[in-house]
């Protein structure tokens, strides 16, 4: 028995040693790097066009296709004048279908690799640790939101995780900045570098930009408390960021919105049509499929809390830990106002308690102890199931994609045909592009049949029987 314990022993301080080591945390560091920006571009690549994605080859509200710049220009006025201030998100996707989705499932993984780089930098600050650079890239495949609709569906990428990427890089400098106050972070160039960023910043999501502002806040109030200098783009940001968030907010054409949005049938169905019990019920419903998360960011602070107990030195690491949870809080009350609320908009409010988590593990000291109970058995299991995963997903991306290749040469071959019957196609993994949203249907005239049939330049497709 002893032996056994001296042998444990000597495991974790070998494995502790190699964790510490700065040669070995920067070659495995790029090694996750690589190799999730790999992952990412054989799923993007397999991915096809999906639902809306076809509705954007064409000027907002019109037959007419984009044939250059100055018509996505013209239709994102269309846009914002007529339906919502988003145009961040929807420049984004129009620029995408002009340019092709190959430069799309490039650039869309390279936004992946950036958004997982922002939540790791925003948690751990400055240092260079590849286990905390695994776990970021664990917790962001398992527990963001509907992954396919916001990471691989074109449309749903442009609006979530591109969005939410420039949020994360908005927020970025006042992180680095409490953790150590540069000079390059206390210029005014660097400050009036960033305007443009804080804007664009403020026109992405409604709650998570307002978190985002929250979030900015509160990092403000902390240099305050600390008698730090608070930076020249501190103010640019706030300033800049409100400005954009204010020209989202009261866009012409959100009240055009506001009065066409309705609840989704599954929820009516369930709970009837009144505003409040339906406001409710989503909050209910995205709240228990946000549980996991919950739960884990509860452990992540009790370990924090137990550590700080015992030095009492470590007790400013709780200010970072309830920044980014108050601001989750915060962006998952707003979304009782909406008429609805779809799981993705949960995207920014989960990348925020992954911060949170990450930060929380960050700060625990890697005693041998620890490294036996949290890094050798459940991290070994927890990178085990990672890898299946990436395997079920890979061969569900590959078929669907086949799905997807099959229905496209139907089409070409009975091009000249009235009606064109195309098979369905059902994705198996919630990480697919495809899996919970519209597809071609029985009606001839639902919207996703005639943007396909459009886009295709055929007069009608409908589902195969």
């Amino acid at each position: 028995m002893d032996n056994d314990r001296v042998i444990k022993r000597y495991e974790s301080r070998l494995i502790q040693n190699l964790m510490e080591s700065r040669k070995t945390n920067l070659l495995l560091f790029s090694a996750i790097v690589a190799v999730t920006f790999t992952y990412m571009v054989f799923l993007n690549f397999k991915t096809p066009l999906i639902a809306d994605d076809f509705v954007y080859t064409f000027i907002f509200a019109t037959s007419k296709p984009v044939m250059n710049f100055g018509d996505i220009i013209n239709s994102q006025i269309s846009y914002y004048t007529t339906w919502g201030g988003r145009v961040v998100a929807e420049t984004l996707t129009q620029l995408f279908m002009f340019l092709g989705k190959d430069v799309f499932n490039i650039a869309n993984s390279l936004c992946y690799l950036i958004f997982c780089l922002a939540v790791y930098f925003l948690a751990v600050g400055r240092k260079i640790r590849f286990e905390l650079l695994l776990l970021t890239t664990v917790l962001i495949w398992f527990f963001i939101p509907m992954f396919g609709q916001t990471v691989m569906w074109l449309t749903g990428s442009c609006n979530y995780l591109w969005c939410g990427t420039i949020i994360l890089l908005a927020i970025l400098p006042f992180r680095l900045y409490e953790e150590k106050q540069t000079k390059l972070l206390n210029s005014i160039w660097f400050a009036l570098a960033m305007s443009p960023i804080f804007f664009i910043s403020g026109i992405t999501n409604e709650n998570t930009a307002g978190a985002m502002i929250l979030i900015m806040i509160m990092f403000c109030a902390v240099y305050f408390k600390r008698n730090i200098r608070i930076p020249a783009f501190a103010f640019t940001a706030l300033f800049f960021s409100a400005c954009g968030f204010g020209c989202m907010i009261f866009a012409p054409g959100n009240s055009l919105r506001v009065e066409n949005e309705s609840a989704v049938a599954e929820v009516t169905m369930m709970v009837g049509s009144n505003p409040i019990i339906t406001r409710l019920s989503y909050f209910a419903y995205n709240l228990y499929a946000l549980m996991p998360l919950v739960i884990l960011v509860t452990i992540a602070f009790v370990l924090l809390k137990n550590q700080i107990d015992r030095n009492e030195k470590d007790r400013k690491a709780l200010v970072n830990f309830g920044i980014f949870t108050v601001a989750a809080t915060a962006a998952m009350l707003v979304m009782l106002l909406p008429p609805k609320f779809p799981p993705r908009a949960m995207f920014g409010l989960a990348a925020f308690l992954i911060i949170a988590v990450v930060y929380a593990f960050s700060r625990l000291k890697l005693t041998p102890e620890r490294i036996s109970k949290f890094v050798l058995i459940p991290g070994c299991a927890v990178l085990l199931f990672y890898i299946m995963s990436w395997g079920y997903v890979g061969v569900d991306a590959i078929t669907v994609n086949k799905q997807y290749i099959a229905r496209v040469q139907i089409i070409q071959e009975h091009k000249n045909e009235d009606f064109i019957q195309v098979p369905e196609i059902v994705p198996l993994s919630s990480h697919n592009g495809m899996y919970g949203l519209k597809d071609v249907q029985l009606d001839p005239n639902h919207w996703v049949n005639r943007a396909l049939a459009d886009y295709f330049g055929i007069p009608n497709i409908i589902l195969k029987p």
